[in-house]
């Protein structure tokens, strides 16, 4: 398989795979609402069949039943993808190659870097909550892990 600095790509892209599953589990399974109420948006009633959210606009609407963007998905598996690769060539830097040592690097690299840099906007912004850095932070750590966990597999 083609590598790029050293980092196997087959690796890179199963890493974003894992990171946008855990994506599709944490918020669209786990902390779906606990997320939605700390980001502001909302069901209009118990059917779900609109949701609201406030922007410098005003309140803004979508049918609950149109999906998710298919462009904002497709940016958000690029960036995984260049977290993935990111953290390859750290690993790559580093030599690790055991899924043990890569979960504890992926655990050290989410909680030093990611979240950290995640709470700029619950410190900086009027809207920031710690819910939703809760939800995000761990979404980060648990997604650094999974990555790094997959891309030990991957020389």
């Amino acid at each position: 398989m083609p590598k790029i600095a050293g980092v196997n790509l087959l690796g890179v892209v199963l890493a974003a795979v894992a990171m946008f599953f855990v994506g599709f589990l944490w918020y669209g399974v786990l902390f779906q609402e606990p997320w939605m109420n700390a980001n502001g948006l909302f069901f209009v009633d118990e059917t779900k069949q609109s949701m609201q959210w406030l922007t410098a606009d005003g309140i803004q609407s979508i049918a609950g039943d149109a999906g998710p963007n298919p462009m904002v998905m497709l940016w958000g598996f690029v960036l995984s993808l260049v977290l993935a690769y990111g953290l390859g060539w750290h690993m790559k830097q580093k030599n690790i190659s055991k899924a043990g040592t890569a979960a504890l690097f992926g655990l050290w690299m989410g909680l030093l870097i990611g979240v950290p840099l995640m709470a700029y906007d619950t410190v900086y912004t009027p809207f920031g909550s710690l819910m939703g850095l809760f939800v995000d932070g761990s979404h980060t750590v648990v997604t650094f892990v999974a990555a790094s966990v997959v891309l030990s597999f991957f020389d």
